[in-house]
């Protein structure tokens, strides 16, 4: 196992001096980076090692290997309520290497992921705003880990292929591409899967071993299918990349039908968070569901799980078998602008359940639109804004009144967010959320987070 660092004592004090610091480069440098070029001049136009890093990459990509680095960097005030006034500052850094190995080493229909993850800063919900959702979807220790090792070999035809390996089940399952803008986590993936299990589903922070089937009967519907370790990793030590198959841990099952534009049928979302397309290694905006996506759900944990209010006679937690949930999500491209049909109006939605005596959120109901191009001459910016509500199980609640605290029925979150792409590299978000009833606990007030999202691509 990895070692655990000495602990470092932030101060009020330092974070605002860091935040200061942090913000004060980025105001400095940015617009120097976004502006300093001639209008419609890409960056590596005039910088040599953008140049001969690209001329590399297009060699690599010719012998089938693909290589992405992204840093992402999180800068959030809490201003109001929640559990106290702080800036937290934290950052995540995704380094992917994907080979298609027929062309590396003959071997057909088959390809691999290796993904390395690091995390870094601050952590705004745990300790700034007391939410459960996640205000900051790249919030995690501070830590290194292999996050994704897979193999995926075409079963004869594109149309059927099995993977196996360490997997995120949030790259392909809940899924929905125009939420890929938010900063939040819920937009991502639903809250009621994203919190459930004993550490979780396989899905960032921390993912397992998992076997995933995907079928594609047409060019316009797929069906899948993933069996993971129930219990990733190890839920008293976050840090690194542990696999474990313990007695009781039991397995996690995911279906999903769905049916989905063409265009929009191969495309993935790496670590759950955002996507990265096939560009050159530019950074674009994500591709909105011209023609829309419907996609249902089930998913089920084989484990046993302490029910929240039932106990057996000797006065210990009942066991229940499993627990299970559903959801149903959609989004389509709702408006288009006559000169370009990729700018326009998308809009998105997820609505999901799962067993109120085992799970913390029983319920979720979500959703928002993304426009991109909403200002003349930014024809690929995007304005978002999003709403996620968490239901908390009321067995939840009641065996938290029991223990002395008192907690409401849903946590609510707004979201709105402008993703301005400075370069074919970075993209600078400003993003403002208000958070009802963080956590559910009567006794916060309503928090309101400010800040914004740096992201540098390669």
């Amino acid at each position: 196992m990895p070692g655990r660092s000495a602990p470092v004592i932030r101060t009020p004090a330092r974070r605002a001096r860091r935040a200061a610091r942090a913000l004060g480069l980025a105001i400095v440098t940015l617009p120097a980076l976004a502006f300093g070029q001639e209008a419609g001049e890409p960056p590596s136009a005039r910088d040599p090692l953008v140049q001969a890093w690209r001329q590399t990459r297009s060699r690599l990509e010719a012998r089938g290997i693909r290589f992405e680095a992204f840093y992402t960097l999180d800068l959030l005030s809490t201003v109001a309520g929640g559990k106290r006034r702080a800036t937290g500052v934290l950052g995540d850094v995704d380094l992917v290497l994907t080979t298609e190995l027929e062309e590396l080493v003959g071997w057909p229909g088959a390809r691999a992921m290796f993904y390395v993850l690091g995390t870094h800063g601050d952590r705004p919900s745990r300790d700034d705003v007391g939410d459960l959702q996640g205000v900051s979807n790249i919030e995690d220790v501070d830590t290194w880990k292999l996050y994704e090792a897979w193999i995926e070999q075409d079963l004869g035809t594109r149309r059927a292929s099995l993977l196996a390996g360490l997997y995120d089940v949030s790259s392909e399952f809940d899924v929905l591409p125009t939420a890929s803008l938010f900063v939040h986590s819920s937009p991502g993936t639903g809250a009621d899967l994203g919190l459930s299990g004993r550490n979780g589903p396989s899905a960032f922070p921390v993912t397992s071993i998992a076997a995933r089937l995907a079928l594609e009967p047409a060019d316009w519907s797929y069906a899948r299918i993933v069996v993971a370790d129930g219990v990733p990793g190890d839920p008293d030590d976050p840090r690194g990349t542990e696999v474990h198959f313990d007695d009781g841990d039991g397995v996690l099952v995911v279906a999903e039908l769905g049916l989905v534009d063409v265009a929009e049928q191969k495309e993935r979302v790496t670590g759950g968070r955002r996507r990265k397309e096939e560009n050159g290694g530019e950074a674009t905006p994500a591709h909105h569901a011209r023609h829309g996506k419907l996609a249902a759900g089930l998913w089920v944990y084989t484990s046993e799980f302490d029910d929240f209010v039932r106990t057996d006679a000797g006065g210990e937690p009942r066991t229940r078998d499993g627990s299970h949930g559903a959801y149903l999500l959609a989004e389509a491209h709702v408006f288009h602008e006559r000169e370009d049909p990729d700018q326009g109006l998308s809009m998105f939605g997820r609505a999901g359940v799962a067993d109120p005596r085992t799970a913390v959120v029983d319920a979720y109901l979500g959703g928002g639109a993304v426009y991109r191009g909403a200002l003349p001459g930014r024809d690929e910016d995007e304005l978002g804004l999003a709403v996620a509500a968490a239901h908390l199980g009321s067995d939840y609640r009641k065996a938290s009144s029991r223990a002395g605290t008192t907690l409401e029925s849903w946590e609510v979150a707004l979201e709105l967010s402008y993703r301005f792409h400075a370069t074919p590299w970075l993209s600078i978000q400003p993003d403002m959320q208000v958070v009802f009833d963080p956590g559910g606990n009567a006794d916060l007030d309503d928090a309101v987070v400010v800040g914004a999202r740096f992201l540098i691509s390669l």
